[in-house]
């Protein structure tokens, strides 16, 4: 392939990188800002880890909650809790933990199986009737 072979639009791209190559190659690298250059001292990260939520319920428990304590439901739930989730929760900063259950209607009669993201502050189990 030569000039010929090439349109004005595709020489005039491979002039402009060659140009900017050369201007690239021509001057000095600046440091990256991740690595520094030199002995450099260990510093401690302050980046805190996942925190693995404590909760007040258990399996089997039924929570009632408002609107505002939990997300992916609307209005108020009452939930039959199936399976607690602390592997997905740790990442919400012990404020929040994933639940699984069975909502529970309001005549008492189970409903659809659905997650639930739940404020931990709001978990508490109801007494037995």
């Amino acid at each position: 392939m030569n000039a010929f072979d090439l349109s004005p639009a595709q020489i005039r791209n491979r002039l402009i990188l060659r140009a900017r190559k050369a201007a690239l190659a021509g001057r000095p690298r600046p440091p990256s800002p991740g690595c520094p250059r030199g002995p450099v001292e260990a510093t401690p990260t302050t980046v805190p880890g996942p925190v693995v939520p404590c909760v007040a319920v258990a399996v089997g428990d039924v929570v009632r909650l408002a609107e505002s304590d939990h997300r992916h439901a609307t209005g108020p739930l009452r939930l039959r809790i199936a399976r607690l989730r602390p592997d997905i929760s740790e990442w919400y900063e012990g404020e929040w933990v994933w639940l699984e259950g069975v909502e529970i209607g309001p005549d008492d009669q189970d409903g659809a199986y659905r997650p639930v993201l739940v404020k931990i502050a709001a978990l508490r189990p109801l007494p037995e009737r």
